[in-house]
């Protein structure tokens, strides 16, 4: 054997021990698959403590919901009592009439729900349907006894027997038994079926959106029996949902409520964030709510799915840096300038929104007939169901900025058309 053929022969040996000990390294650390399906007690099956033992990685990240804080790019946060009507004073002349002039709150994390839904200034006189997404109590219990009945019982009724601790937990994004995703809020599932959608056979990676999309959209409750359902027949578009209010699609149902000063019949818009997304890049990519929310995480060779569902921001390297190739400076600065415009162009709209309620009022004090207003107070809820539809979404702009400062943009313009009509009339 020459020289060079023992050099080479040499070389072979060591990449053969080096690339068997990387092998061998793989093949013993612990993998997905070491985490065993646990059987939950019956009685215990709704509570989030139950799980703690058999996902100690999963329970321990969702328990970081636990904690306050602001956002990385200084919108949302998770801190008690931060009022969007004191950020946003436009909002109680917008609300005017309404419960939400009463309070609303920057949402905190899940581990939350139960706790603020029972404190919130606006729950006295609302009907059942309002738990539908607040924990899986509604459907593993009310709804497999009896459907929809518990939508228009008395909220205080309805919510007499949960306990503190069955409110949102595990339970209500994975079934019990098995630990797979479900998709079990029944309107949801319904108006993607009447969009040729069967949620509960989707691809899985469908299912990772839409078991955060079943309570993060726009809704309403029926007039028959105060269930939920989503106006989504004709698109998933503003546009598309503003007609389907106007068109009658919604039944018995017209509005949330009647405007104090402009005395228009108004919609209010829930949290859209489905919508949203649902035409953003990120979606057209395959990424959904999960991938930035709830990343991929490894501790101690042991890899799992975070329930730390907080800003991307806050966990960039695992949530952002896998797919971007930049410094997590760069991208929290992107991040921090779609929120600073959307921001802004969000506040004109309710702004602009909150004058023309004031023109039509002053128009109605001047004498001007209903009928004269009639067209102008239909632009009116137009206008300020596009500015709160972006308002109420959770992403701040940052879920599809170009729609969101479109759908900014219709609202200022056609509120500005209020206020030019309404003040020509006097």
């Amino acid at each position: 054997m020459s020289k060079l053929q023992k050099i080479i022969a040499g070389i072979c040996a060591v990449c053969v021990v080096f690339f068997g000990f990387v092998v061998f390294r793989i093949a013993a650390a612990p993998n997905d698959s070491s985490v065993k399906l646990a059987q939950i007690p019956e009685d215990k099956k709704l509570t989030t403590e139950a799980y703690k033992d058999a996902y100690p990685l999963e329970y321990e990240s969702y328990m970081k919901n636990n904690m306050g804080g602001a956002s990385p790019t200084g919108y949302g946060g998770s801190d008690p009592g931060v009022s969007y009507l004191e950020m946003q004073p436009e909002m109680l002349e917008n609300f005017k009439g309404y419960k939400f002039a009463l309070q609303y709150d920057v949402a905190r994390g899940h581990t939350h729900a139960g706790e603020d839904f029972l404190a919130t200034k606006r729950l006295p006189g609302q009907k059942g349907s309002c738990i539908t997404c607040k924990g899986s109590y509604m459907y593993d219990v009310y709804f497999k006894q009896s459907g929809w009945d518990y939508a228009s019982k008395p909220i205080d009724e309805v919510k007499a027997p949960i306990k503190d601790d069955q409110w949102f937990g595990c339970s209500t994004c994975h079934d019990p038994d098995t630990m797979e995703l479900r998709v079990y809020q029944q309107g949801f599932v319904e108006a993607m079926a009447r969009r040729g959608v069967d949620v509960n056979n989707a691809p899985h990676n469908d299912k990772r959106a839409y078991v955060c999309a079943q309570c993060h959209n726009e809704y309403y409750f029926t007039a028959e029996d105060g269930r939920v359902n989503h106006p989504w027949d004709n698109g998933l578009e503003p546009e598309d949902e503003f007609q389907f209010y106007q068109s009658g699609q919604a039944g018995g149902f017209q509005q949330d409520w009647i405007h104090k000063d402009s005395k228009t019949k108004m919609l209010k818009a829930q949290h859209p964030d489905f919508e949203i997304w649902a035409t953003s890049v990120h979606a057209e990519n395959g990424v959904t709510c999960v991938d930035c929310h709830m990343p991929y995480m490894r501790k101690d060779g042991q890899k799992y799915t975070s329930h730390w569902m907080t800003s991307p921001l806050k966990t960039v390297q695992d949530s952002c840096l896998k797919c971007h190739d930049e410094s997590a400076e760069t991208l929290t600065a992107r991040v921090k300038t779609i929120h600073d415009n959307n921001y802004k162009l969000q506040r004109r709209a309710g702004q602009t929104v909150a004058k023309a309620h004031l023109a039509v009022k002053a128009a109605m004090d001047a004498g001007v007939p209903d009928e004269q207003l009639e067209g102008i107070r239909l632009k009116l809820r137009e206008a300020s169901f596009y500015w709160d539809w972006i308002a109420a979404e959770n992403g701040n702009g940052f879920h599809n900025p170009d729609k969101c400062m479109r759908v900014s943009g219709e609202a200022i313009d056609l509120a500005h058309q209020v206020i030019e009509e309404a003040n020509a009339l006097h």
